[in-house]
């Protein structure tokens, strides 16, 4: 996947490059013509420019925020299961070591969800409680304490 994405993020940018190159012809041509003595006869052709430049630009604005988003999400997910595929898929609940468990919990390489083997162990949320407290992670606290608290009752 980081491959794909990797790819979009290049095409993208490639597209925001030859957009500008167009904008700069279109510049240019709009240069030529404010030469001319006789302006006003070019003032269609002047406005055609103007709309297409506005629109590149606008375009480009919205394939530089995708660019921005692939890119935060790939550093967001860079060492999770989500987008690395050359993580074997593991089974969890042949590992007998908690602390290894833990270990890929919080790396992301098992998820902490219904499937998890120590999803509904209170101990177990109590280290990831503190984990993510010291990473400061308090969002993700407050949704462990909330597990927890729907385990106790």
């Amino acid at each position: 996947m980081v491959e794909y994405i990797t790819k979009t993020i290049e095409e993208l940018k490639q597209r925001v490059k030859s957009n500008v190159d167009l904008i700069n012809k279109n510049q240019d041509a709009i240069k030529q013509m404010l030469k001319h003595s006789r302006s006003e006869e070019y003032a269609g052709q002047y406005d055609i420019y103007n709309t297409k430049n506005r629109e590149l630009l606008a375009q480009n604005n919205d394939l530089i925020n995708v660019q921005l988003t692939l890119v935060n999400f790939l550093d967001k997910y860079k060492n999770t299961a989500i987008i690395r595929q050359d993580i074997p898929l593991i089974d969890i609940y042949s590992i007998t070591d908690i602390q290894e468990v833990f270990a890929l919990t919080i790396k992301g390489i098992a998820d902490f969800n219904e499937q998890h083997p120590y999803y509904y162990n209170a101990e177990f949320i109590d280290k990831l409680i503190v984990y993510y407290e010291n990473k400061e992670d308090y969002e993700r606290c407050e949704q462990l304490q909330k597990l927890k608290q729907g385990i106790a009752s």
